[in-house]
């Protein structure tokens, strides 16, 4: 989902607009493969959008499910967005055909580990970018891959399924990439470059803590609260009960992160909640998808987080407590019904 806009910063890397087309690399691309693992929203996203970088790298997109990965390779992965609509043909395969010179993983969080698992065979000493929501991810990554390069990634994209093989680019919004508790290298530049080549608006952080937490709170807030009351983004804005206990979770979120030392991107975590519910008030967000599909929730990595830090800290958090309570139990009824 997508989440606040970001705050001013001096324009370090060109920013091309995400127009539907191709998008020219300005300057030699340091990846001749990309590997993306996950043919989720946000791992077709990446696929089709660097698969039309001119002078790119090849696109290949990694699925576990042999089936699946041959019905997609059969044809070309669609994307639709408000600037137009694009597709192309990407090998999908369980391994790569060849090593590649950098791996993204798109899967949800409490698929990454696994994931990784999978990768460690083939991946060897090439950087990996998550694309995760929550807390924790890199770190669990890192360990399962100590020879790779594990680099953080935020993005506040907002896409969904519109069927197998066809994602709708909601809206094209920011995305941060570096590493937690340390500056960037040249290898995160490279990965920033090739994004934005891509038309995905992409910038380098001194340190990615802020950053991860930023969106933890933002998609604890909205997450939950929409998935529970089965509406979109701009109703939890919208509904006066649903916007408070946004807020209540966003608040109690700000509270654990100042105990844990860390300093938010933002004034208000409950402002930048609900300005970010207004501002994609159409998207069915990930967590609500996934209920409906009867398939595991993030909640352990958004407000389970924050309730397990909160803990840490002495922090009493009944909102983030509940709603990752009842978010388990219907993610548990669900996964029953679907079985």
């Amino acid at each position: 989902m997508a989440g606040p806009r970001p705050l001013p910063r001096p324009a370090q890397r060109r920013q091309p607009s995400p127009l539907a087309g191709e998008i020219v690399l300005p300057e030699k691309q340091p990846f001749a493969h990309v590997a993306v693992i996950g043919p989720g929203a946000i791992g077709l996203v990446l696929a089709v959008r660097i698969a039309h970088v001119a002078g790119g790298p090849k696109v290949t997109l990694i699925d576990y499910d042999a089936e699946r990965a041959q019905r997609l390779s059969a044809g070309p992965v669609r994307l639709s967005s408000p600037s137009g609509d694009i597709e192309a043909g990407i090998p999908v395969r369980l391994v790569p055909d060849a090593p590649p010179d950098l791996v993204v993983l798109a899967t949800k969080a409490h698929s990454a580990r696994r994931a990784a698992e999978g990768a460690a065979g083939w991946i060897g000493d090439s950087p990996l970018v998550t694309i995760q929501n929550g807390l924790g991810v890199a770190a669990e990554v890192a360990r399962v891959l100590p020879h790779a390069t594990v680099i953080t990634g935020v993005t506040y994209q907002a896409a969904n399924l519109a069927g197998e093989g066809h994602v709708q680019h909601v809206a094209c919004i920011l995305t941060h990439v570096g590493y937690e508790g340390r500056g960037p290298d040249a290898t995160v530049g490279k990965v920033a470059d090739l994004l934005n080549a891509a038309g995905l608006p992409a910038r380098t952080e001194a340190d990615m803590t802020p950053v991860v937490w930023g969106k933890l709170l933002v998609n604890a807030a909205i997450n939950p609260v929409a998935a529970l009351a089965a509406v979109r983004n701009g109703e939890v804005a919208a509904r006066p009960t649903l916007r408070a206990m946004a807020r209540a979770v966003a608040d109690e979120g700000q509270a654990t992160a100042a105990a844990a030392g860390v300093a938010l991107p933002y004034a208000s975590a409950a402002t930048a909640a609900i300005d970010t519910a207004r501002a994609t008030a159409e998207n069915r967000c990930s967590m609500l998808q996934d209920l409906e599909a009867g398939r595991p929730t993030e909640i352990d990595y958004l407000s389970g987080a924050i309730v397990r830090v909160a803990d840490e800290h002495g922090v009493p958090v009944p909102a983030n407590r509940a709603v990752t309570a009842l978010v388990r139990q219907v993610s548990a009824a669900a996964l029953e019904g679907s079985s």
